[in-house]
């Protein structure tokens, strides 16, 4: 008997797609470092400025090792969907003790040390960047400070390029999500998806003028903060190192008063901060670019090479690991709306171990979808879950040092000691019996009474009215509010707002990283399969499973709106208003819902009696469908 055909996983095939948008958006970034090389390098030869075989080409490949750094530090981190946390400064707790910001200071660290390197290397001696400085031969050489302030601004754009990575998430892939059902079940060919190329010269503009402005001011304001903080620790420093490469510097080499600073030092850190900024800001723009396209392949979903198509599509639904899983249901939500024979092909494949194809498929769609309801009763209901998270533990108690207690009558009088250590016990239980039949008194000792009188008196006599009231409690708390409240409404308490936004978010679609992406497909699909099963399945499967689909769509529908319209907002929210209630991604999910259920509704509306939907289920679905959002969406 053969051996059964095994499946093939869902990540054999989305590796080697991510793998060709790597080599992509690598490509990209070659040709960036192609164009710096050519702007650092020596001018003196036209040919050998550009000329790839000569000191360009070399420039080129040593530059590369910037983005190529900035590439693994994105697949390392790589995740999609936004990060959903209740304020920034719970986001900063998160990320304080993960590993993600040593990765993220060391790559750009270090390709800004590669940078500086390769840049002082590349230009030429008449712009006086070398280690050190001899003027004469019979002098002894002395540290030039001019380089050491150019890896000092490199390493400080680093430490700023690192904080806007985590701060903007670069790491987070950004896919957009529309509650529109685009396409149609009819049979129409796949859209061509977005050009990265294109997308790339969307952005160029605003790109490059935020690396014109942050290079600027890194001109102008570096030798400030350098000459003020860092300069000294810079040259000891620079002096440990070139000892280290064997320069004749003594070890009290000292700075001179006045700092090097020059026009064309200016000018040269103003060139080469914008030559680094660029290749940080735009590496990360191609991976972002080529990573986020659609799951095709020539024309074709990525399974669609699968021995078994179906199963490897199964298999990434099901998957534990959030981009296989996000990559699996982008590509069902496609084969639901353009691929007309992919589908049929999921609707005649039902005999397979689990359930037809179908039944597993939309049971994995239905358990996404019921997420948001899930995570909504966790939040309304959290003793019920910690209950049931918490086990009971065993008290361990301290070995015992004393004589473990007599096992007498304790109603019948006890004997007299007979010895010196019972004499003992006796009396110090005797003792302890006195202090506990004998309680304080309830306002304490005299001694606490009088001394509580004595400062009443002293308060109303050195204090006037106003003073009392100043330093009461009341007061004190209600001006603690008042400063608290003036500092969230400022710009420093931005980041300790837990603002509505993303509250609900949070709640709604997950931490610490959004759903969203997922839920939409979902949805999509569903929807996009159950309207085109009218006509492509054959074996009537999907129309018993369409009382199911409704009751969920109608189920989160409300639960989300409800939790939309009753949750209060965090008393940190000190600049909230009730029209910010409409959040974008929740009305993006309500409207996917209430398109969904409007399909549904007049797809089999007609026949709802022989597919076992009720008549309360109709009513509620077409009360959903025919609701009218408005569009106070907050951006």
């Amino acid at each position: 008997m053969p051996a059964p055909i095994r499946t093939r996983l869902y990540r054999e095939f989305l590796t080697p797609a991510l793998h060709r948008r790597f080599t992509q958006a690598a490509g990209v970034g070659l040709l960036l470092c192609y164009s710096t090389s050519i702007v650092i390098g020596d001018k003196s030869s036209f040919l050998w400025s550009w000329l790839p075989l000569g000191s360009a080409g070399i420039r080129t490949l040593l530059l590369f090792l910037v983005p190529l750094l900035v590439f693994v530090l994105r697949v390392a981190q790589l995740q999609f969907g936004t990060r959903s946390t209740d304020s920034p400064f719970h986001t900063f707790k998160q990320y304080l003790y993960q590993r993600d910001i040593l990765e993220t200071s060391f790559c750009y660290v270090f390709s800004a040390l590669l940078f500086s390197e390769v840049y002082i290397w590349s230009v030429p001696k008449e712009a006086n960047l070398g280690w050190v400085i001899q003027e004469r031969s019979w002098e002894r050489q002395r540290l030039n400070e001019r380089p050491i302030y150019l890896r000092s601004l490199y390493l400080g754009l680093a430490v700023f390029q690192t904080g806007l990575h985590l701060w903007f998430d670069y790491d987070s892939i950004q896919r957009p999500v529309e509650s529109t059902n685009h396409g149609s079940s009819s049979g129409e060919r796949p859209k061509v998806p977005t050009n990265p190329v294109e997308l790339m010269k969307g952005e160029s503009p605003t790109l490059l003028r935020e690396i014109g402005i942050t290079s600027s001011v890194a001109a102008i304001i570096g030798p400030i903060i350098y000459s003020l903080t860092v300069r000294k620790i810079a040259w000891q420093t620079s002096v440990a190192c070139a000892r280290l490469l064997r320069w004749d510097i003594p070890r009290t080499a000292e700075l001179s008063i006045i700092p090097p600073y020059h026009i064309s030092l200016i000018v040269r850190s103003l060139v080469s901060g914008f030559c680094l900024l660029l290749l940080w800001r735009a590496s990360n723009l191609a991976f972002s670019a080529y990573v986020a396209q659609e799951p095709i392949k020539r024309g074709q979903v990525l399974t669609q090479d699968s021995n078994d198509p179906n199963g490897t599509l199964i298999n990434g639904l099901k998957s534990r690991k959030s981009l296989v899983k996000t990559f699996a249901f982008w590509e069902l939500a496609e084969i639901s709306r353009n691929f007309p024979a992919r589908r049929s092909s999921i609707f005649r494949d039902i005999d397979r171990p689990g359930g037809s194809a179908w039944s597993q498929i939309s049971s994995e769609c239905l358990k996404v979808i019921q997420g948001i309801t899930a995570r909504i009763s966790e939040h309304s209901n959290p003793s019920t879950q910690q209950q049931a998270l918490i086990k009971p533990e065993q008290l361990q108690t301290l070995p015992r040092m004393g004589i473990p207690p007599k096992e007498e009558p304790v109603f019948l009088k006890p004997p007299r000691p007979s010895s010196r250590m019972e004499m003992m016990e006796e009396r110090v239980g005797a003792f302890a019996k006195s202090y506990g039949n004998n309680p304080a008194p309830a306002n304490g000792s005299p001694i606490v009474q009088h001394s509580k009188h004595y400062l009443q008196q002293a308060r109303i006599k050195l204090l006037t009215p106003e003073q009392q009231r100043a330093i009461s409690p009341a007061h004190i708390q209600s001006q603690a509010n008042s400063y608290l409240m003036r500092f969230l409404r400022s710009r420093f308490g931005i980041p300790f707002r837990q603002t509505f936004a993303r509250r609900i978010r949070a709640i709604a679609f997950g931490q610490p990283f959004s759903e969203l992406p997922t839920i939409i497909d979902a949805i999509h699909a569903l929807t996009n399969m159950a309207t085109a099963s009218i006509k492509e399945d054959d074996y009537g499967k999907v129309a018993k499973d369409v009382p199911s689909i409704v009751r969920v769509f109608s189920m989160n529908y409300q639960g989300l709106e409800r939790l939309r319209d009753t949750l209060q907002p965090h008393w940190t929210d000190v600049e909230f208003e009730d029209g910010q209630r409409r959040v974008e991604d929740v009305q993006v999910t309500l409207s996917a819902l209430k398109n969904g259920l409007g399909e549904l509704v007049n797809a089999f509306g007609g026949f709802a009696a022989e597919i076992g939907l009720q008549e309360k289920d109709v009513r509620a679905a077409k009360a959903i469908a025919g609701k009218t959002e408005t569009r106070m969406i907050e951006k």
